[in-house]
């Protein structure tokens, strides 16, 4: 059985080796959700890493290849001001279902809560998947699901809130 460590992040990681984690999460977890067009676009270069390494969890396999990433920090959206944000969280869909999500998740969740009861994540409508795996890691639904336009179609998401219980 694969050993995974799970730590924050700092300054000098490899943030290229970060850049293609999500470039290839995205094409795997996005293929049949979001239209081609549009992941056609991306490149490593869509995602700055090393702009918030400050608020990232990252899971690392045996031979210290990245594996894994959660980013985090304050609400972005003005209606859930005073909230903190799960931004992103992201496996390689070759270890996923090894637990390394719930344990990004949960340490994104523990240090949010040092300074915010209330968390929210904002997620594909269609991510059937993401949504039960938010579900069972204490989120809930919360409010409409908004539709944002693009040049390559419509996107759907909706919010999920979690409050600290205790």
């Amino acid at each position: 059985m694969t050993k995974y460590t799970i730590r924050a992040a700092t300054a000098h990681e490899d943030f290229a080796a970060i850049q293609r984690l999500y470039l290839k999460t995205w094409q795997d977890a996005y293929r049949d959700i979001l239209p081609a067009g549009f992941l056609g676009q991306l490149n490593v270069t869509s995602w700055h890493p090393e702009e918030r390494w400050q608020h990232t969890f990252l899971a690392f396999n045996q031979d210290r290849q990245v594996v894994g990433v959660c980013s985090y920090g304050p609400a972005r959206k003005k209606e859930f001001s005073g909230f903190g944000e799960v931004y992103s969280i992201y496996v390689d869909a070759d270890v996923e279902g090894q637990g390394i999500g719930t344990q990004l998740l949960q340490a994104a969740i523990k240090k949010l809560h040092e300074s915010y009861a209330k968390i929210y994540l904002i997620v594909l409508v269609a991510n059937d998947s993401a949504r039960q795996f938010y579900g069972h890691n204490g989120f809930q639904p919360y409010g409409e699901p908004e539709i944002t336009a693009t040049p390559y179609g419509n996107i759907r998401e909706i919010a999920y809130i979690r409050e600290e219980t205790g």
